[in-house]
């Protein structure tokens, strides 16, 4: 077994570097992730050495997947999916990185692969040659301390941020003017100029810097606490600990070891020790199919993956300037994409693009053709005018071509994803079309089973922003219907749906891999999370209720109807109070539509529910103006499903009394005030004379502009009421009709927006009886001439009027 190295002085680079190539059994092929360059070194590298093992980065636990990663059936992208899910908190994380400390944090951990992925084409590479195929890096409890702890970050993906942050690199970056690591790469590495050993040679020089050019001169490189603190450390001495493993196995033959340069700088002169780390039934590491649009979200749109596969594409077909191959290529379908949305751009503009690409490469002093330099040549050569208005059309045309449609595939060996194969396996239960056209799909949800069963799994996906909808109608949404949450289109009966598949729709569930293991799993882990946030509010919890019984989520029903229960206990908020009442009205009401569980106890929690509403309803009377509106409509709900509701048998004598104190003091809101003499009037606890007691107190004393609000409550609460009533159409009119001029006037404009509740007919039936209680034998033909008596009163008004307008004009 090859004993580990000396390791050289920090600041002796060359030393440092001859002493990792001069290894006779370890071969150590640094590399930057996602690098076409050093995917091509790499399974150079390895076809030459001919290793009897291959050690790559990535989670040990991963190795079992190898298999079905090189299979000949399989092609990238594709990537390593691990989750662990931390039941007994054991990282102490448990409602930090989760919603409450009662939900389990959920860790995530990625590692995509690609052609142009170094560790793939390492895999690949070993694989024809024969030799053994391992990951070698600490599996996700393993690094959950280092990364997931540390950054406070739910999600972990393999980067190459030691680099990119080193002290080297922006000296680097500044000498040469780079905008970021990735250019700086792209310029000093991916180009044909250097290969095989001078290529190794020149990324361990540039990762030896970078990670010890800080070292005192003539001192070995020493650990810094930074590397201790992010795990760097720990995961390298758990390689090491692999690769003299391996060593003692094979006691001949050479070993490559694939790695980021930063570890591969190191890895030769660290003492091998296995982490300590505990695997259970908590972890999952998976394997999945991939697209490069879900790489670049993962990223965050920093990767360009189909640009990378382009240019090794180009290195695949040998081409001398794969680089500006494959820019080439890239401009072109740039130029297509952007005719397609409509964009004026000409193959000359092309033309002209690609000489300025070139020219852009020779001034930043670049080989061949860098991303970069490709766009800037498409602002140059196809934005026409403001760049402002025609820009942004040609960056979405770039960016769509830059990062590509190409989506992998695995071997039927490897099996699916749990969710993935749910979804599919319900789809087709469900007859949905999955071919990517649009369709529509009705469903009765009153007289069809199997249509609440399918609209329970529809409304599931679109919980959780699976891309599997259409647009219906035009209308920007996928779904016309009654819908309960909203409570929109609760007059139809049925539901319709537009459903499109597309491709994305693997990639979001692989995302969501980790929330459950069916569709209905991952729906109820959602609901779940949304649980912490709405505690102690009544309705928030209830709307909870109502939406995992419209997805027919009867395993949480009991524990969302026990976060209710305590809700009503803690909330005091009229508003939530009678939401929530209207919710579950609705909910026991739609009781053959939607799933529910134990009858009896949503009565009880109706009922609950009440009494409190009931309880703080007198502590209103004081409210805000501002307030009021939301309250006053609350007010009126709770009365109608007093009369309404029927099962629960309130008892309205609560109601009546909580409203009697509202309406008997007079420093109660004038709105409010009303609304509550209106609602009892509807009960016979009011009478006409007490409404036209309180309307003239306030009209003849000392807030006569309050009659206004008042009466607009009134409207608001017994339109019908006052519709009915004689008597209390004639108390209303008598209080107005001893008014004074000045105090009419003055009153006028909050009396006229109250009488804007009334529809026209409405007012039109008020002006019939107005004349009667005026005195007028019969109502006015509106068709007959007009009485000369009125005729002139008429045209002393308008006289009047005229006077007035005459000094404002």
């Amino acid at each position: 077994m090859a004993r580990r190295k000396k390791a050289p002085a920090a600041d002796d680079v060359t030393a440092g570097v001859d002493a990792i190539l001069a290894d006779e059994r370890v071969v150590y092929a640094p590399v930057k992730h996602y690098s076409p360059a050093c995917a091509r070194e790499v399974t150079r590298l390895v076809e030459e050495v001919m290793p009897v093992a291959v050690l790559v980065e990535g989670p040990e636990d991963a190795t079992a997947h190898i298999p079905h990663i090189v299979h000949a059936d399989t092609a990238p992208p594709l990537t390593i999916f691990s989750v662990y899910v931390d039941r007994k908190d054991r990282f102490g994380l448990n409602g930090t990185l989760s919603p409450d400390p009662e939900v389990p944090a959920r860790y995530r951990s990625w590692w995509p692969m690609t052609v142009f992925c170094p560790e793939y084409a390492a895999l690949r590479a070993g694989a024809e040659v024969g030799a053994e195929l391992l990951f070698v890096d600490l599996p996700v409890p393993g690094r959950i301390p280092f990364t997931h702890a540390r950054t406070r970050q739910r999600t972990e993906v393999v980067d190459d941020h030691h680099l990119a942050t080193s002290a080297y690199f922006g000296a680097l970056q500044r000498k040469q003017r780079r905008r970021d690591f990735e250019e700086f790469w792209r310029a000093n590495f991916e180009r044909g100029a250097l290969t095989g050993e001078a290529f190794r040679r020149a990324v361990l020089t540039f990762a030896w810097c970078a990670r010890y050019a800080a070292a005192e001169p003539g001192e070995p490189p020493a650990e810094g606490s930074r590397l201790d603190v992010d795990g760097t450390h720990v995961r390298e001495c758990h390689m090491r600990w692999h690769i003299e493993r391996v060593l003692k196995r094979y006691e001949a033959g050479r070993v490559v070891v694939v790695t980021g340069a930063y570890h591969s700088v190191a890895l030769p002169f660290t003492r091998g020790r296995k982490a300590k780390f505990k695997l259970d039934r908590d972890l999952e590491t998976m394997l999945s199919p991939y697209s490069y649009s879900a790489l670049a979200r993962l990223y965050h749109m920093a990767r360009t993956p189909g640009y990378e596969h382009a240019i090794w594409d180009a290195m695949e077909a040998a081409e001398p300037r794969p680089y500006d191959s494959a820019a080439q290529r890239t401009l072109v379908e740039v130029m297509r994409r952007a005719r397609e949305r409509g964009e004026a751009v000409s193959t000359a503009d092309a033309v002209g693009a690609w000489q300025a690409a070139r020219r852009l490469a020779e001034l930043r002093r670049n080989d061949e053709v860098t991303v970069h330099d490709l766009l800037d040549a498409c602002q140059m050569g196809f934005v026409k005018g403001d760049r402002a208005l025609a820009g942004p059309a040609i960056v979405q045309a770039a960016q769509a071509v830059l990062v590509g449609r190409r989506h992998g595939y695995l071997t039927p060996e490897a099996g699916v994803l749990p969710l993935i194969g749910d979804f599919h396996a319900r789809a087709k239960s469900h007859r949905l079309d999955l071919s990517g056209a649009q369709k529509s799909v009705r469903l009765d949800l009153h007289k069809q089973l199997k249509h609440r069963q399918k609209s329970a799994f529809l409304h599931r996906c679109r919980h959780l922003d699976i891309p599997m909808f259409g647009d219906l109608d035009g209308e920007g949404t996928p779904l016309k219907g009654p819908d309960p949450i909203t409570g929109e289109g609760m007059h139809l009966i049925t539901e319709t749906w537009a459903v499109r598949w597309r491709e994305t729709v693997d990639d979001r569930l692989v995302e969501l891999a980790a929330e459950g293991a069916t569709v209905a799993e991952a729906a109820t882990a959602r609901l779940r999370g949304a649980l912490p946030a709405a505690r102690g509010d009544a309705a928030a919890t209830t709307a909870l209720l109502l939406r995992c019984a419209q997805m027919r989520l009867v395993d949480a029903f009991d524990e969302l109807l026990d976060a209710v229960d305590a809700a009503v206990v803690d909330d005091a908020r009229f508003t939530h109070l009678v939401d929530a009442l209207d919710d579950f009205v609705l909910l026991f009401a739609y009781r053959d539509a939607i799933a529910t569980r134990g009858l009896d106890r949503l009565i009880t929690t109706i009922g609950a529910v009440w009494l409190k509403a009931i309880t703080v309803l007198p502590g209103l009377r004081h409210i805000d103006a501002d307030a009021l509106p939301p309250v006053l409509e609350r007010l009126l709900t709770l009365s109608r499903i007093a009369v309404t509701f029927e099962v629960a048998e309130f008892d309205t004598v609560l109601l009546v009394d909580a409203l009697a104190r509202m309406a008997s003091d007079d420093g109660t809101a004038p709105a409010l005030r009303g609304a509550a003499h209106g609602i009892l009037h509807g009960f016979g606890a009011a009478r006409e004379r007490q409404i036209a007691a309180a309307l003239s107190g306030y009209l003849r004393g000392l807030r006569p502009t309050e009659g206004g609000a008042y009466l607009d409550g009134l409207f608001q609460a017994s339109r019908s009421v006052f519709m009915r009533s004689p008597r209390l159409l004639r108390a209303v009119h008598e209080a107005i009709g001893a008014l004074d001029w000045e105090t009419f006037k003055t009153v006028l404009p909050d009396l006229r927006r109250a009488f804007t509740r009334f529809i026209p007919g409405e007012l039109d039936r008020i002006s019939q009886r107005v004349v009667v209680q005026i005195g007028l034998a019969e109502a006015p033909d509106a068709d007959a001439p007009v009485p000369p008596a009125l005729a002139r009163v008429g045209a002393a008004l308008d006289r009047q009027v005229s006077a007035a307008l005459d000094g404002w004009v």
